[in-house]
């Protein structure tokens, strides 16, 4: 067993700063953020962020999937099954449902996904999450990428609209050399956009690279290249940034990835369907951090300098074993049982 040391994430009144980024992830099934560090993976906290309950008739934390970082500091957290985005303070403390403006509709938001941030370009500041829409009735509303006011969650434009590109099942964004890409698990691709969203080629799919069959998180690595989690595929694959596959990496005893990050010691932070693991890019476990089914994205975070965290907790790190078929796995992932759909990818 690895537990971190104690951090301390801000100096006292008198005494140095002992300050280091960490790395956010949602476990949808205890409804809680975990930090971990982005040095090398160590568990700091099981309870970064916590469940706020209902709040407005709206169950906040449901399947949290990605935090994301606001314009001002805030934490926002995308959630598929709740159909909202929900906003804490740098001090951890819930702010409010942030999305459309603390309303869940979800004739507008459904069944969402990851999301981005953008920094760049005429939207900087505006809040992107990757929306499946999958029981709406508006068909205008499924499949895109909602674009959110960055100071009152209001709905603005959609940055990416249904089938626009191809779109079809997305669930990640991220921007990478000054556009914005699309993990479209519906057609097997990553997509590229500009950033004001108009379609710009795919970065590449399953035509080129034969192992992308369900995209999900990507991750820009510290050499500049982009890092894919493909979860029905079981792989890690890593593109140069003129799309050419330069890398590809399989644990044995890992499958179904879902988020990654590299570390600053240069092996890999991933997420499956059985915990946190730090690997190697020649495909050896180092670590196993956390065990649990529900972990989903990490998102790199540099905590506010009056923050401060305890000792990790000490966790039961029994292996989990995946004991669902790859397919019931990939409708899992999609949408929750009663929303679930023949798969016409």
């Amino acid at each position: 067993m690895r537990l971190s040391p104690v951090f301390a994430l801000a100096a006292a009144a008198a005494g140095a700063s002992a300050q280091q980024d960490l790395l956010l992830i949602p476990d949808s099934q205890s409804d809680r953020v975990w930090a971990f560090s982005a040095a090398d993976g160590a568990l700091v906290s099981n309870a970064f962020l916590t469940d706020p309950g209902t709040v407005g008739g709206v169950d906040v934390f449901n399947r949290p999937i990605e935090v994301l970082v606001s314009a001002t500091g805030t934490y926002l957290v995308t959630d598929q099954f709740a159909d909202v985005v929900s906003e804490f303070g740098a001090d951890r403390s819930f702010i409010r449902v942030f999305s459309l403006g603390g309303v869940r509709d979800t004739q507008i938001m459904d069944n969402m996904r990851g999301g981005h941030v953008l920094t760049q370009g005429p939207g900087a500041g505006d809040v992107l999450v990757c929306n499946a829409g999958g029981t709406n009735a508006l068909l205008v509303s499924q499949n895109n990428v909602k674009r959110l006011d960055s100071a009152t969650g209001a709905e603005l434009t959609d940055f990416a609209f249904n089938r626009y590109g191809g779109l079809r099942g997305p669930f990640d964004a991220i921007e990478y050399n000054g556009k914005v890409l699309i993990a479209d698990e519906g057609q097997r691709a990553i997509v590229r956009y500009t950033l004001d969203g108009k379609f710009d080629e795919r970065f590449t799919s399953d035509f080129d690279v034969p192992q992308i069959d369900f995209p999900q998180q990507m991750a820009i690595a510290g050499n500049g290249n982009l890092l894919l989690c493909e979860f029905s595929s079981g792989v890690i694959l890593e593109f140069a940034p003129d799309a050419t596959l330069v890398g590809q990496y399989s644990p044995g005893t890992l499958s179904l990835f879902r988020g990654i990050a590299e570390l600053d010691n240069g092996n890999l932070l991933v997420t499956t369907t059985t915990g946190v693991y730090e690997v190697t890019r020649a495909g050896l476990v180092v670590q196993t951090e956390a065990t649990g089914t529900d972990f989903r994205y990490i998102t790199r975070v540099t905590p506010s300098g009056a923050l401060r965290l305890g000792p990790p907790p000490e966790i039961d790190r029994t292996p989990v074993t995946e004991s669902r078929s790859v397919a019931q796995a990939v409708a899992d992932e999609r949408a929750r049982p009663e929303d679930r759909k023949e798969d016409d990818r």
